[in-house]
């Protein structure tokens, strides 16, 4: 479908809560946008929000310093919201976010000309999902986002409709993203975590960022230890070059390393890309790299091609 081609994080009138039909969801997601200066520690080759906004981020810190975001800021101790993300206004998320959860349930989202060809089976609202135009854990509003968003849920959706915290996996060890992610798993909450490499090269050349690749494994193993996860990955075509062997096989080793994955999400390029040489993988390639996975790890494996 064209709406998985095309993920904006606007929808009409609305600013800072937007629905998607999600691959890896299986359906009906909506987003919520807490970081619409597009405040990251990444600068992904394969970013949409990169692509359709080349100076995102750029306007609240200077360049070159928006990876290195200090870690009182990240965690919201004392910190002032300005120096890394506009506060988003919860009162009016809120609003959005109960109108748009009530247009799921009167039919009247799919009324909307780009929602209106929407088969039924994917109807149906599978999660909430912090996701928007950067990385939501660099917010001082999540726990307290995740604080509505529980009650929002618990007052209009299904039992079943889970809270997803979309991560870099950069700050995994900071405390004030743990007590968030203890609030989510107390209302069917799951984390989505990223790993897109296995080694240091790749992980470089992929994400562009500052936070070094041993952080962000040793984040993965500890979070682990105690907390269950869903691996998101995303593989491609870098130069005409997929990731090689010996890519694939250290990346089976950092997934080997860790304790407690619920699955893993092999996907690849599905829109567009903020560099011309990242392009998606064929189907066959991702079959091949999930197969290999599969054997290395018995972990689940999930693929999700680019059309």
């Amino acid at each position: 479908m064209l709406l998985t081609k095309h993920h904006p994080r606007r929808f009409g009138t609305l600013r800072y809560v937007y629905p998607v039909i999600s691959r890896r969801s299986g359906g009906l997601s909506l987003g919520i946008n807490l970081s619409p200066t597009g405040l990251c520690n990444f600068a992904c080759v394969y970013c949409q929000i990169l692509a359709e906004f080349p100076n995102i981020g750029q306007e609240q810190q200077p360049a070159g310093d928006r990876d290195r975001a200090d870690d009182r800021d990240r965690a919201g101790d004392k910190a002032d919201p300005g120096k890394t993300n506009l506060r988003v206004p919860l009162d009016v998320l809120e609003a959005e976010l109960r109108h748009l959860i009530g247009s799921v349930s009167d039919g009247s989202l799919f009324k909307q000309p780009a929602f209106a060809a929407v088969p039924n089976d994917k109807r149906v609202l599978k999660d909430i999902a912090f996701s928007g135009d950067g990385e939501p854990t660099l917010s001082p509003q999540l726990l307290e986002t995740i604080r509505l968003v529980e009650r929002v849920r618990k007052d209009l959706c299904e039992p079943a409709v889970k809270i997803v915290l979309i991560t870099n996996a950069s700050t995994l060890h900071l405390a004030a993203t743990r007590s968030a992610i203890d609030v989510m798993f107390q209302n069917n909450g799951e984390i989505w975590a990223k790993l897109d490499a296995g080694t240091d090269e790749f992980y470089r050349t992929v994400s562009r960022s500052n936070v070094p690749f041993h952080n962000i494994c040793s984040n993965l193993v500890d979070f682990t230890r105690d907390n269950p996860v869903v691996i998101q990955t995303c593989f491609l075509s870098l130069h005409g070059n997929g990731p090689g062997v010996k890519e694939i096989g250290e990346y089976t080793e950092r997934l080997k390393a860790l304790s407690n994955v619920k699955y893993v999400h092999i996907y690849t390029v599905a829109r567009h890309t903020p560099e011309t040489w990242a392009l998606p993988l064929e189907n066959q390639e991702l079959e091949d790299i999930a197969r290999d996975v599969r054997q290395q790890t018995s972990m689940d494996v999930r693929v999700f091609h680019s059309g």
